[in-house]
């Protein structure tokens, strides 16, 4: 039995979903499916668009039956929060460090890998929304299938003050400017610099297409670059991070954390991330070890010359008994 709040609740948002499938009906007759696709694939994707086109307006809905119950709640037991950080707009930032997603990766995926990069890109958008003085995040190419999806599934996505362009990376930013970012590139990232853009591949395969991000840029002369993980860690599993993950670690390098701790901060634990000794590290043992020989000599000589004679008289026992036996078999 539903809750009077739950009752008006859906009240005020039942001309809104009636609305909502409406709509979705018409975008189901213009999605290009697969010709491909099987009859079960089709209902399955179908399910999974409705579920996806829907979620904006059951968010609503459950934003305002918390904001009801919210309001129903007497004054005493409401919580006494300060009122919200006010976010700096990019306009405003005092950082001009220029970070960009590459989307031109949009026709070598399926739409469920076209998914998880809208999804890292959201969470994209969100480390940077967060941030005092937030990067200069943009995103390129937008096209097809991934423009598709962040226009009519992604909540609150036109209003992300991000920078939008539809046309290529080259069509944006002078080549001089660019700096991939490969896992393959023998180039160690060491610093950023407000005068080169930043590129993340926006591409999930799998690795299906295995150094395509580090084909592609060298084929257009573009600059590259890997995150310096080999110098301070080991990986057990691959080297290639999500779009996220590259961007935490932009992000808190940039706020004043060291490369090793902003990789630290953000690589996962399934990644089997194990930190290298330093070489200093590595000397300071070397060197203890070699004082604690040096100082051990006078302190355990007696001991060692004491376990010595008593191996040498073991010696000469076992050659008497020995020598006994040969006696008395003879």
């Amino acid at each position: 039995q539903k809750s009077l709040h739950e009752t008006r609740n859906d009240q005020l948002f039942a001309a809104e979903l009636e609305e909502t499938k409406k709509e979705f009906e018409k975008y189901l007759e213009t999605y290009p499916f697969p010709d491909d696709l099987t009859k079960s694939g089709k209902k399955k994707l179908t399910k999974k668009l409705r579920f996806d086109y829907f979620k904006k307006i059951y968010r609503k809905m459950e934003r305002e039956k918390r904001k009801l119950k919210r309001t129903a709640k007497p004054p005493s037991t409401m919580g006494e929060g300060g009122p919200p950080r006010k976010r700096t707009k990019l306009c405003e930032s005092s950082c001009k460090l220029r970070v960009a997603v590459d989307c031109s990766f949009d026709d070598l995926m399926t739409e469920r890998d076209v998914s998880k990069l809208t999804k890292q890109v959201q969470r994209c958008y969100t480390l940077n929304r967060n941030l005092e003085q937030p990067l200069q995040l943009h995103i390129t190419h937008l096209q097809d299938k991934t423009y598709r999806r962040l226009e009519n599934i992604i909540q609150g996505y036109k209003n992300w003050d991000v920078h939008r362009h539809y046309n290529p990376l080259t069509d944006v930013f002078p080549t001089s400017q660019i700096v991939y970012l490969c896992a393959e590139s023998d180039n160690v990232l060491e610093e950023l610099r407000d005068d080169r853009v930043y590129v993340i591949g926006g591409f999930v395969d799998h690795n299906s297409h295995k150094g395509l991000a580090y084909q592609r840029a060298m084929e257009a002369g573009f600059g590259h670059a890997r995150l310096p993980i080999d110098e301070f860690f080991t990986i057990s599993t691959r080297k290639v991070l999500t779009v996220c993950h590259v961007f935490e670690i932009i992000t808190h390098f940039s706020t004043g954390c060291s490369w090793s701790e902003a990789i630290r901060k953000t690589v996962p634990e399934r990644k089997g991330l194990r930190e290298k000794e330093s070489d200093t590290e590595e000397s300071e043992v070397v060197n203890a070890d070699n004082l604690t020989g040096c100082e051990g000599v006078d302190i355990n000589k007696e001991d060692t010359i004491a376990s010595e004679e008593a191996r040498s008289e073991e010696g000469l026992i076992e050659g008497s008994d020995d020598g006994a036996k040969k006696e008395a078999c003879s």
